[in-house]
């Protein structure tokens, strides 16, 4: 996709409606009800992360749907904000916006990032841990909070 726009074949398959629809939700656990969830996923030292129009960073995540639990709407806003099908793991933390975040995994048939909410995300990316320090993230802190988060789940390991 050209920096800054949609490409006309995305353009397209927006107007006419033709998006493709996430994977079925594959959580089979006891569901948490949050306003908003999403995924940590780190592999290799690097953390998957969006950047929005407006160039700022953050994990996948979004708003839960009626009725959605917040599993599912972790799973379902990776797929549509980095183009992975993840597999939702533990809670690793519930920020004080209600926002809960998961530990996630890639399901091994997954493929590589490719975007479908291309209105709302410029790109999706592997971010070197090293590197939180040099992005604008979509929260103040953020960047320091999930290092902290990604520490104490080493230190689990």
């Amino acid at each position: 996709m050209r920096p800054g726009g949609l490409t006309a074949c995305a353009l397209l398959l927006l107007l006419a409606g033709c998006v493709a629809e996430p994977p079925p939700c594959t959580y089979t656990g006891k569901p948490d009800r949050a306003p908003s969830a999403g995924c940590l996923t780190v592999v290799h030292g690097q953390m998957l992360v969006i950047e929005g129009w407006n160039g700022r960073v953050s994990p996948p995540g979004g708003h839960t749907e009626p009725g959605e639990s917040a599993q599912c709407a972790a799973q379902r806003e990776a797929w549509e904000e980095a183009g992975l099908d993840l597999r939702v793991g533990r809670l690793v933390h519930t920020f004080d916006t209600g926002f809960n975040l998961y530990e996630c995994a890639i399901h091994p048939d997954t493929g590589t990032i490719d975007p479908h909410a291309i209105t709302e995300v410029r790109r999706a990316y592997w971010l070197p841990l090293a590197d939180f320090g040099r992005v604008r993230w979509r929260f103040p802190e953020q960047g320091r909070e999930l290092m902290d988060i990604i520490s104490q789940q080493s230190s689990k390991d």
